[in-house]
């Protein structure tokens, strides 16, 4: 009767959290599934993303021109055009229709159009146009030729306009204030060099670690209940799913908490990106984030007791997040349904308050909300599954669905 108490003893011993995670542990150190998704590929896509982004701003754009007046300005201007960082002249074409074949082709994203006797109206003050035709298909991109055209031509157009009066006797000074009476003072905040990376990657390096902690979450709770193992999962715990969920994330928990916070480390200390506000409320609000997706993760897998469909649900989950976050188009400005799509996503909580903590400066409090709402995805939506999850995990039915 001793030796049987003691054995007992021991069985009880190796129930628990502790165990659970040790199990769990053991089965990541028999799979390359989770090297590879932990560690490989995010790491691997932050590489891709930085090696793409690094330079900042799109230098270089090829674009063609037409020189209809081949005049002293018309050639400084294309000069101009081809030294500006963003810009590159790619030809010069002799036919309108040659520039826009190199448009359609992409060859070229715009032309630039100078008509006939341009120099000779230009000093007439007859005001003519320069026009840029640009492939609006790509914003982004329209955006930098469009802005790097513009202050191209109206740089010539400054300087010509006041050479012409001091021709006819003005000072320079009175030159400039009657060329520019009501002038915009602006100050571009949080960003003002117009970088792309510290526009684009902060919400990137979140939005693949969203996918990964969510595939994550789906595959070891489905790979428990298709191979059969989630009773022997259960009797680990003490037959107490809480605890067996608990221990079963706690390690991807760690690390993926510790892969969000090495990206924001990557973009503060290694891409300039500024720490303005408060690193705590950041690591809080990483720390939300990858379990808030764990939540939604052992949401999908429980309630369909199905890995295949789970992953196919959470890849249309995780898929168009990055659309509908914010960040190229705004919230406030997107349809209803579009709106409730932004809210119930994690990610845009997430890069609002990474945004606030690091760019903006914005004080704790103000981030309050959005820590909130991951908070309850992260706690409430466990306490609701965890009835179906009990059935699942002791239920056979539920077993060995791929």
């Amino acid at each position: 009767m001793k030796d049987s108490d003691k054995n007992d003893s021991k069985s009880a011993m190796r129930t628990g959290l502790l165990p659970v995670v040790g199990r769990e542990l053991r089965r990541m150190t028999r799979s390359r599934f989770y090297l590879m998704f932990l560690f490989v590929l995010p790491l691997t896509s932050f590489t891709v993303l930085y090696s793409t982004f690094y330079k900042g701003v799109p230098r270089d754009l090829p674009v063609v021109v037409y020189d209809g007046d081949d005049s002293t300005l018309s050639r400084q201007i294309i000069r101009m055009l081809d030294a500006t960082p963003a810009l590159a002249v790619a030809a010069s074409v002799h036919d309108p229709k040659e520039g826009a074949a190199a448009i359609r082709t992409g060859r070229a994203y715009a032309m630039v159009y100078m008509p006939e006797d341009l120099e000779r109206d230009a000093k007439r003050g007859d005001s003519p146009a320069v026009t840029a035709y640009v492939n609006n298909q790509w914003l982004l991109t329209s955006s930098v030729v469009s802005r790097a055209v513009r202050d191209v031509v109206g740089t010539v157009s400054a300087g010509t306009d006041m050479r012409m009066r001091v021709a006819r006797g003005e000072y320079p000074s009175q030159a400039k204030e009657t060329y520019e009476p009501i002038r915009v003072d602006q100050h571009l905040l949080f960003n003002p060099n117009l970088n792309y990376m510290y526009f684009l990657l902060p919400a990137l390096f979140p939005t693949m670690i969203q996918a990964f902690v969510l595939m994550m979450a789906v595959w070891v709770v489905g790979t428990e209940l298709k191979h059969g193992t989630a009773k022997e999962w259960l009797r680990v715990s003490g037959n107490r799913p809480l605890i067996a969920l608990l221990g079963k994330l706690a390690p991807h928990t760690v690390c993926y908490f510790v892969l969000t916070c090495f990206s924001v480390v990557l973009l503060v200390r290694f891409l300039g990106v500024p720490m303005n506000g408060s690193p705590w409320v950041l690591a809080l609000a990483s720390l939300l984030f990858v379990l808030a997706y764990q939540a939604v993760g052992v949401l999908l897998v429980v309630f369909t007791a199905n890995l295949r469909l789970a992953s196919s649900l959470s890849g249309f989950y995780a898929g168009p997040a990055f659309a509908v976050a914010g960040v190229t188009y705004p919230a406030i400005a997107m349809p209803l349904g579009a709106k409730v799509w932004s809210w119930s996503i994690p990610l845009s909580h997430y890069l609002q308050v990474l945004l606030q903590q690091t760019l903006r400066g914005a004080p704790p409090q103000a981030s309050a909300y959005h820590l909130g709402v991951m908070a309850l995805f992260a706690f409430a939506i466990p306490l609701l599954t965890l009835p179906r999850l009990s059935q699942v995990m002791r239920d056979a039915k539920f077993w060995g669905r791929s």
